[in-house]
């Protein structure tokens, strides 16, 4: 127990590689899976599968506050020694996550008709339906009850653990569809190898977190009300941010749709598929800052501590500092959103920059009055997590600005080409917001949850302004033009206060985390020259073109990386961590 408390910061970077693997694996096998299970099944039957899962999120989003509640109080509980809690916490929270999903099998039930009539399904397939739409809450509700096990080990900063029993899983539930369609079990089969991948994986993590943990033990009598308020409390907080982030990731759609109708929608979603991909490969390294930060928490100075009233008058100042510098670029708009006079349309700007100034400005007095977090391992932990994500980001959102059109026509062909422009403001976008990853989990592992708060209401505000705005001038373009300047500024901002409350300094904060950003420019304008060159090629060409580019263009980052931008410990870490490396240096 020991040298896992001595180790929660080493195992950082394997953690998150292990979850960018696990990611990429997952992508690939469902990918490749896809036209094997349509070979079996019919599109409706397809359909009806994916179905199952979209009604299944919204019992996951049950999950969202429950799941960040075992991660961060195991890793206190460890890093305090308070092992037996640990039993106290997995027990309550079972106990709370079966009565969830009770409630949740219940309604189900008995919104069944409901639910049949409202997706129109056919007669025939009805009773099929009800089976499937049953069957898949079922395990899920078994996945949920005794998720815990799974995020007790996360906890233990042993991520690579868990997420190697997830890429074991997902690759026996693949082979058990295969298998099973094979034998004619159609769509049913899916949902015998869903089950069999749940029951593995479940087995697996109470086995490795036994293993870790000798004294953990789920019982009727460790079930604790101290425990069940952190999982009301902490959760709680932590389950609002969830389903606040889920409406900041599709509200876009829902203006383009209303505005631009459903042609405009299906194409944005073609040119947000790609950037949305490469952003759940870099997302997925954000889960073990959780339980890092959570073992290290830190200390506050002797600065000011708000009270709850004050803590809601800064939120309103947010809001309106966010609201004013939404009307900022109101003037300037051919067609204003707003029903204005045109003289009363020329002050908007100046009057609105103004406003914003002098809310920043009594923002900006509060914060230096505010306590601020004493923790070299928190900083260190806040500035590297930053730098990594933005040299991932930096490697596959820049790839995918410079070779936009070509990847746009390789994949769904030129008469989708509009698309590759709205890609590459898109991808511009997901590199900027997908930087903020790590530090919210840095404070949700501190709890303090209200910066991340903080940064959601002033992106929700400046994109409900900025994207139909954007939309009704511009078009798609615009709408994407919008959602890289809400993201923009609303992470900015973030930065701004993170880097306040953990005492970073400008200077610091660009050359460990920005600085790393230029170094794909120089492979991605030799890819893009290339690009250009061989502009009017065929589909099949272009295929072979962004692999030749794609792979050159690694090689070119990897080693500029490398050369320049990783320091001794890093490119020591490096080594331990990457097979082909260890194996180089036996």
């Amino acid at each position: 127990m020991t040298n896992l408390k001595e180790n929660a910061h080493k195992k950082l970077a394997t953690n998150a590689l292990s979850g960018m693997v696990a990611n990429v694996i997952y992508m690939v096998s469902r990918f490749l899976l896809t036209p094997f299970t349509l070979h079996y099944l019919s599109l409706a039957e397809f359909g009806l599968w994916a179905l199952c899962f979209i009604i299944l999120s919204y019992a996951g989003m049950g999950g969202f506050g429950v799941n960040s509640t075992y991660i961060r109080y195991s890793a206190r509980y460890l890093a305090e020694g308070k092992e037996n809690d640990i039993s106290k916490l997995l027990s309550t929270g079972v106990a709370y996550m079966f009565a969830f999903s009770l409630l949740f099998m219940l309604a189900l039930y008995l919104g069944m008709p409901l639910i049949i009539d409202r997706f129109h399904i056919a007669q025939d397939q009805q009773e099929m339906a009800v089976t499937l739409f049953l069957g898949t809450a079922a395990v899920t509700s078994l996945e949920l009850t005794l998720g815990g096990f799974r995020f007790i080990i996360n906890g233990m900063h042993e991520f690579s653990k868990e997420k190697t029993v997830s890429i074991i899983g997902g690759l026996l539930e693949v082979g058990a569809i295969i298998l099973l369609l094979m034998l004619g079990t159609g769509i049913k089969g899916l949902l015998y190898a869903f089950s069999f991948k749940v029951i593995i994986e479940t087995i697996a993590c109470w086995t490795i977190a036994r293993r870790l943990l000798p004294s953990l033990q789920v019982s009727t009598k460790l079930i604790s009300g101290e425990h069940f308020k952190l999982f009301i409390g902490f959760g709680g907080k932590v389950q609002l941010l969830g389903i606040f982030s889920i409406f900041l990731t599709v509200v876009d759609r829902m203006f383009i749709t209303a505005i631009a109708g459903l042609t405009a929608g299906g194409m944005f979603e073609i040119a947000r598929k790609l950037p949305s991909t490469a952003g759940s490969i870099s997302s997925s390294v954000f889960g073990p800052f959780l339980s890092t930060a959570a073992h290290h928490e830190g200390s506050w100075d002797s600065g000011k501590t708000h009270s709850t009233r004050e803590r809601l008058s800064n939120y309103i100042i947010i809001i309106l500092s966010a609201a004013a510098t939404a009307l900022l670029p109101l003037s300037f708009l051919p067609a204003s959103p707003l029903a204005i006079p045109p003289l009363v349309g020329l002050w908007i700007t100046p009057a609105a920059a103004l406003v914003a100034l002098l809310l920043l400005i009594l923002l900006n007095r509060n914060l230096r009055e505010t306590s601020r977090l004493e923790s070299v391992e928190l900083k260190e932990l806040y500035l590297n997590g930053i730098r990594f994500t933005n040299i991932i980001n930096s490697l596959l959102f820049t790839f995918l600005v410079a070779m936009a059109h070509p990847l746009i026509h390789a994949w769904v062909g030129k008469e989708y080409a509009h698309a590759a422009e709205i890609m590459i403001f898109l991808s511009t976008a997901y590199a900027i917001q997908l930087c903020t990853g790590p530090i919210t989990m840095i404070f949700r592992g501190i709890d303090r949850n209200g910066r991340e708060l903080e940064y959601m209401l002033v992106q929700l505000i400046l994109m409900v302004v900025w994207i139909p705005a954007g939309t009704r001038n511009w078009g798609l373009t615009g709408s994407a033009a919008a959602i890289t300047c809400s993201s923009a500024i609303s992470t900015l901002f973030f930065i701004w206060r993170s880097n306040a409350t953990l005492k970073v300094q400008p200077r610091e904060f660009i050359n460990r985390t920005i600085a790393p950003l230029a170094i794909p420019i120089l492979p991605a304008a030799a890819v893009s020259a290339v690009a250009i060159t061989f502009e009017q090629i065929s589909r099949l060409q272009s295929i072979l073109l962004v692999l030749a580019c794609g792979t050159s263009y690694v090689l070119a980052c990897s080693v500029l990386f490398w050369t320049f931008v990783l320091n001794d410990g890093e490119k020591q870490r490096a080594k331990e961590i990457l097979p082909f490396t260890r194996r180089g240096s036996l």
